[in-house]
Order: C-alpha cells, then structure tokens, then sequence
C-alpha cells in the first residue's frame, strides 16, 4: 500500500509539473523546467549528516544529523534547500539551484551563516549525479598565502537515501580530494 501511495504521489507530482507548463509559463520556460524536474526525486524533508575528512578520505568524523528541507519555487524554476533549525547552533548551508538553457548547465548558489559567501557552481547531470563545481566562478576560499580552495559537487539523484561528495582542490582543478560528504536520509510522512 505504501509503495503504491509512493507511486501516486510521483505521478501527482509529475502532473502538477505539466499543468504549470501548460497553463502558466510561457513556451520558453518548458526546457527548464523539464531539466529541473529532473531534480523532483531531490523534493521533501531529509535527515542531512555532514562527514568531514582532514586526511584526503582515509577516515571521516561524522556530524550531528540535522534536517533540511527541499522546495521548488518559482513555478518550478528554483530549487531550494533550507536547513530547519537554523535557530540552533552549527554551520547552516542555503542552497538554491537552478538550470540555465542558454548554457545547458544547472546553476548552484550557496550561502552559509559562517562565512556569508555566495559560493556558485554550475555543472550537469552525468550518470545520474548533478556534478558541479565553482572553477568558472572562482569563488574560492583562502586557505593559506597564495592558496585558494575550490570545491567540486556530486549530488547523487537516489529517493530514499543519497549521498553528496565534496571534493576540494588547491590547484584549480587539476587534481581533488575528498574533504566533506553529506549522508541524506529521507523523512517518512
């Protein structure tokens, strides 16, 4: 019963995305919107464990689980991510993405209530995962004298359980290594 309420709610959600192109957005929005309902499994509550590296990869401390949600706005043109307590203490990370039909790439912003740097991405679906990385924006964060930190995204497109790889690079993408990793867990309604 569950996997068949599962079902209809796709198809709910998946209709209401064509209804919106159809009756309220105009000829030209159809291609972004059909690339950013690509992202719809991302949609709904998750329980997010961020994991941080200090050794390239070879051992993880893990973080305290926090939840996030996922929402379209926009009629479906933007897809927001919002932490939900972010009244409590810890690092809290808004993320809005976007696709750009002009360039054929999807567009990532995040802003974190450490630093408040508009970090940017953009990058493309490759075998499921949204693949992004900020080498062309150069928003890069300073980590020693002449050294600029660069990260690159890979968000995998998965329903229940997914990961997003952080890979950093110090050398303006000629080599990465692992730095973070967010475990996301959906939330059961």
């Amino acid at each position: 019963m569950k996997k068949l309420l599962k079902i209809l709610s796709l198809i709910t959600f998946m209709f209401s995305f064509e209804l919106i192109a159809e009756s309220n957005l105009p000829k030209v929005s159809e291609k972004p919107l059909a690339m950013m309902q690509k992202l719809s499994i991302l949609s709904g509550k998750w329980l997010a464990r961020t994991d941080i590296t200090e050794d390239n990869g070879k051992s993880w401390q893990q973080g305290k689980p926090k939840l996030v949600e996922f929402s379209f706005k926009q009629r479906g043109m933007l897809l927001e991510e919002m932490p939900i307590d972010i009244d409590k203490q810890g690092f809290h990370m808004q993320t809005y993405i976007s696709y750009d039909q002009y360039r054929d790439v999807f567009r990532k912003a995040a802003i974190d209530d450490v630093w408040g740097i508009m970090d940017l991405y953009q990058g493309k679906i490759i075998d499921n995962q949204l693949v992004l990385d900020n080498l062309d924006a150069e928003t890069f964060f300073p980590i020693g004298p002449n050294t600029w930190r660069g990260f690159r995204l890979t968000l995998e497109l998965k329903a229940n359980n997914r990961w997003l790889y952080i890979d950093k690079t110090d050398d303006k993408g000629s080599s990465w290594q692992p730095a973070f990793r967010v475990y996301y867990q959906k939330i059961k309604n």
